[in-house]
C-alpha cells in the first residue's frame, strides 16, 4: 500500500469512527419507548430568571423553567410554578401538574385567583405546576417555512414532553405522586400520560375533555403544518388588536362598527364561535352571565398561535391504552360543559367512567362554555373549590 493510499484508508476509518459515534449520539438523544408512552427521564429543565408576583394574589407567586427538548429553536418545553410564598412549601396540600388546552400555554393570564384555577389552588396551599407545549416557542410571527417542524409533533412526542416535566416536578418536590389536571385536549394528554405511568398512576382532575372516539384519519395535507388560532375573518393582527381594546377600553367603541362597545364585539365573537363549538355559547357563554368579557379577553390574548395539524388525524386511544385506563381505576373528578351540545358532555362524563368506573366523580355545568370552566365568573365556586375539597378527600385517604 503507497503513502497515499494508507492515507485515504486512514481518512475513511476515521470517517467511519465519527459517523457511527454520531447514530450514537442521535440514538441516544431519542426518547426510549415503554409498552405505552415514553419511558423518559426529567427533563433538564433551567430556571428563567425572576420571580413574578400576583397584584390581585398577593404571597403568590410564579417561577418559570425551560428545556430543550430538539435541535430547532423551537423544539422546547416549560413549566411554570406557582406556589405560596417565595419559597415553595416541602409538604404542600398537593402538587399538581396542569395541561392545558389547544392553542394554550401554562402562564398565569389573569392576575385574579378568582378566574385562575393556578392562583386559587396556589392561594390554598397546593403547588401548581402549568406545563407549556413546544407550541408555546413557536413566534406568531413565524415565516410557513419555519412551521415545517411541527410536522414531527405528534401526540406521541407531546406525551414524551409531559413524561419528562412530571419526571422533573416529582424530582424538585419530593413527590413521586402527583395530581394531573387537564383542560380541553389537556385531558386527552392526561389521560394517555395515566395510561402510561402503570402503578404509578396519578389522580386526575379533568376539565371539559374527553378521550376522542374517531377512529385515525390519515395524515395532513401536504404542506399544511400548522392550525393556526386567527381565522380569513378574524385575522391575528385583528384579534391581537380586538383583545387588546377589550383589556383596555371594554366599554368604549368597538373595532367592528355594528358593535356598541368593544366588550359587546367580543362577547358576539365567543358566544357564535361555530365549527366544534356549535356556534351557541359553546365556547364562551358571557350573554348568559357564565363569563366575562374582559377576562376572556385577557385569557385568549395570552393564546399561543400555532398547533401542530398533525394531531388532528391522529387518535392515540387504541385498545391498549384503553385497557390500560380501564385496569387503573384512577382516582378522578370531571366538569362537562353543556352548550358545545348534549354529547360532548355525555364524552366527557363516558371517558371519566371508563378511567375510573363508578368511581369517577363527574359535575356538569349547565348552560356554560368551554372556556367558562377555567376562568368563568362561576368557576372558583363550582369547579375549583369543588376540586380543592376532592383533592382534600384523597389526600387523607
Amino acid at each position: 500500500m503507497t503513502e497515499r493510499e494508507g492515507a485515504i484508508e486512514r481518512a475513511r476509518r476515521l470517517a467511519s469512527i465519527i459517523l457511527i459515534a454520531a447514530v450514537a449520539a442521535l440514538l441516544a438523544s431519542w426518547p426510549v419507548r415503554g409498552a405505552l408512552g415514553n419511558d423518559a427521564g426529567p427533563a433538564d429543565f433551567t430556571p428563567v430568571a425572576g420571580m413574578r408576583s400576583f397584584k390581585e394574589a398577593p404571597g403568590i407567586h410564579e417561577w418559570r423553567f425551560v428545556a430543550r427538548r430538539g435541535p430547532s429553536p423551537f423544539d422546547r418545553i416549560g413549566l411554570e410554578r406557582v406556589a405560596r410564598g417565595k419559597t415553595p412549601a416541602a409538604s404542600p396540600v398537593a402538587v399538581v401538574l396542569y395541561l392545558p388546552g389547544t392553542f394554550m400555554n401554562g402562564a398565569v393570564a389573569v392576575d385574579d385567583p378568582r378566574y385562575s384555577m393556578p392562583l386559587f389552588m396556589a392561594g390554598h396551599g397546593v403547588d401548581f405546576w402549568s406545563f407549556d407545549y413546544r407550541t408555546h416557542f413557536v413566534p406568531p410571527a413565524a415565516a410557513p417555512s419555519q412551521l415545517g417542524v411541527m410536522t414531527g409533533w405528534t401526540d406521541d412526542v407531546f406525551l414524551g414532553d409531559i413524561e419528562s416535566a412530571a419526571r422533573f416536578v416529582e424530582s424538585a418536590t419530593g413527590h413521586p405522586r402527583i395530581y394531573v389536571a387537564g383542560f380541553s385536549r389537556g385531558a386527552e394528554f392526561a389521560y394517555l400520560f395515566a395510561a402510561a405511568s402503570g402503578k404509578r398512576s396519578p389522580r386526575m382532575i379533568i376539565l371539559d375533555g374527553a378521550m376522542p372516539s374517531a377512529a385515525l384519519r390519515g395524515n395532513p395535507p401536504p404542506c399544511r403544518y400548522a392550525d393556526d388560532v386567527s381565522g380569513r375573518r378574524l385575522t391575528w393582527p385583528r384579534r391581537e388588536a380586538l383583545m387588546r381594546t377589550v383589556i383596555e377600553h371594554p366599554d368604549g367603541p368597538a373595532p367592528m362598527p355594528q358593535f356598541a362597545t368593544a366588550r359587546a364585539n367580543l362577547e358576539h365573537v365567543v358566544y357564535t364561535a361555530d365549527g366544534f363549538f356549535g356556534g351557541h355559547g359553546g365556547l364562551a357563554n358571557p350573554l348568559g352571565g357564565f363569563s366575562d368579557a374582559v377576562v376572556l379577553a385577557r385569557t385568549m390574548a395570552a393564546y399561543d398561535r400555532y398547533w401542530p395539524a398533525v394531531q388532528d388525524y391522529e387518535n392515540p386511544f387504541d385498545a391498549e391504552t384503553r385497557s390500560a385506563l380501564m385496569a387503573a381505576r384512577l382516582p378522578l373528578i370531571a366538569f362537562a360543559s353543556t352548550n358545545i351540545g348534549p354529547r360532548w358532555s355525555q364524552n366527557v362524563a363516558a371517558s371519566a367512567r371508563a378511567a375510573a368506573g363508578d368511581g369517577a366523580t363527574v359535575v356538569t355545568l349547565n348552560g356554560w362554555g368551554h372556556l367558562d370552566v377555567v376562568c368563568g365568573t362561576h368557576a372558583a365556586a363550582e369547579v375549583f373549590t369543588p376540586t380543592l375539597q376532592w383533592i382534600r378527600r384523597h389526600r387523607a385517604n
